[in-house]
C-alpha cells in the first residue's frame, strides 16, 4: 500500500526543518554511490550528497548533531507512529539535464526487521519517486509518500531546479 499525505508537517516545522537542511551552512556528505554495490541495479557512475541523521545499523557513528531538529522540534515520530526509526537519511541530487533514475531498490532488503518506509520531500519540482507496480508520487514540498519496505522504488532527478532534496525515512 502506498499512502500520500500534502502538507504533512504543520507549516512552522516545515519551515524550520527547510531553512536548516536548504540552508547554506548544512552539511551534506558525498556518497559516491545510490545503490549498495552489490545491488543488481548498482551504476559506478551515480552518486549523491547524502546526510544521515540516525542509523541504527551503525550506531557506533553516533547520531548527527541535526537529529535532535528532528526528534524534538517536528512531529515524524508521532505523525507516523513511529517508536524506533531503523535510518532517518537526507538525499541531495542535482539537477540533471534529463530526468535519471538511481536504479530499482528495496530498502534494507537484508534487515527483514525493516517494515515501513517513507520519503519526505523538502521541495518542489519535477523529480519523483516512482513503483516498479505502478505509481509515481511528484516531489511537492511537504509531501510525505510512506509504503512498505518491500516495494521497488526508484528516485528520479529534477530537471527544473538546482536540486531534489528528499528525506529517507525507514523504520520496525
Amino acid at each position: 500500500m502506498i499512502k500520500v499525505i500534502d502538507n504533512f508537517l504543520p507549516d512552522y516545522q516545515f519551515k524550520q526543518i527547510t531553512s536548516v537542511l536548504l540552508g547554506t551552512y548544512f552539511p551534506w556528505y558525498w556518497n559516491d554511490r545510490i545503490l549498495h554495490p552489490q545491488d543488481k541495479n548498482y551504476n559506478p557512475k551515480d552518486y549523491q550528497l547524502v546526510h544521515t541523521f540516525f542509523s541504527k545499523q551503525f550506531s557506533n557513528n553516533g547520531d548527527s548533531n541535526y537529529y535532535n531538529l528532528l526528534k524534538n522540534n517536528s512531529s515524524f515520530f508521532s505523525l507516523l507512529g513511529v517508536n524506533q526509526f531503523f535510518r532517518i537519511k537526507a538525499n541531495l541530487n542535482h539537477r540533471t539535464i534529463f530526468h535519471r533514475g538511481a536504479g530499482w531498490h528495496i530498502d534494507y532488503e537484508a534487515y527483514p526487521e525493516v517494515k515501513n518506509t517513507a520519503v519526505y520531500y523538502l521541495n518542489t519540482c519535477n523529480g519523483y519517486t516512482k513503483f516498479k507496480k505502478g505509481g509515481k508520487v511528484k516531489s511537492v514540498a511537504n509531501r510525505i509518500v510512506i509504503f512498505d519496505s518491500q516495494l521497488y522504488h526508484q528516485g528520479y532527478t529534477c530537471t527544473d531546479q538546482k536540486r531534489r532534496v528528499v528525506m529517507n525515512f525507514n523504520w520496525t
